[in-house]
């Protein structure tokens, strides 16, 4: 005779969603309160702080993923310089540029993720051994170097954004969901002949 295995139940396991909203909650909290018991100039530390973790998580998303970033999204773009290509140094760097830090940022050797010129110096192809070398931004991630020949700028912070106005996006689209669900009884125009 053999052992029967009970069935199991066709439950879906718990989610985490819930927890992780109220993660979400308490971190936002946090960093507001961290905010406001700020000094003055603190909180731009704080606010930049938190852009370079959002970049660095999105380029490790990106590479987990196989996908190159060709307009620095996920970096910081370097001033364009004549011929020479851009520089797409890492999101953590606050800068791309050769700035006194740039080789020490977070006490960390950031020489060929922060520096605009040995990021440049390091190109694929053009002397860099190619264990270190870095790749062009249509094939990687930042570090990396532009796309000669085109000239990419940072978006204006102040620019329209779909976060910037999504409740008015919501508004709008509700209204349109609306009128497609009641009918409009059009009156015939009358013929004057």
């Amino acid at each position: 005779s053999r052992h029967k295995l009970p069935k199991l139940s066709s439950t879906k396991p718990p989610t985490l969603r819930p927890i992780a909203r109220q993660m979400a909650r308490f971190l936002a909290a946090a960093a507001l309160a961290a905010l406001a018991m700020a000094p003055h100039g603190a909180s731009a530390v704080v606010v930049s702080r938190t852009e370079a973790v959002r970049k660095m998580v999105a380029a490790k998303h990106l590479t987990a993923a196989g996908l190159p970033d060709p307009t620095c999204a996920t970096g910081v773009i370097s001033v364009k310089d004549g011929d020479t290509p851009q520089a797409c140094c890492a999101g953590y760097c606050g800068e791309c540029s050769d700035y006194p830090t740039c080789a020490t940022v977070r006490g960390q050797n950031s020489t060929f993720a922060c520096c605009k010129s040995n990021v440049l110096a390091q190109e694929c192809g053009k002397g860099a051994p190619a264990n270190v070398c870095l790749k062009s931004c249509l094939e990687s991630v930042p570090p990396c170097v532009m796309e000669n020949g085109k000239i990419f700028t940072a978006p204006e912070p102040s620019a329209r954004t779909a976060g910037s106005d999504c409740n008015e996006a919501v508004a709008a689209w509700r209204a349109k969901a609306d009128a497609a669900m009641h009918t409009v009884h059009i009156m015939p125009v009358p013929n004057h002949n």
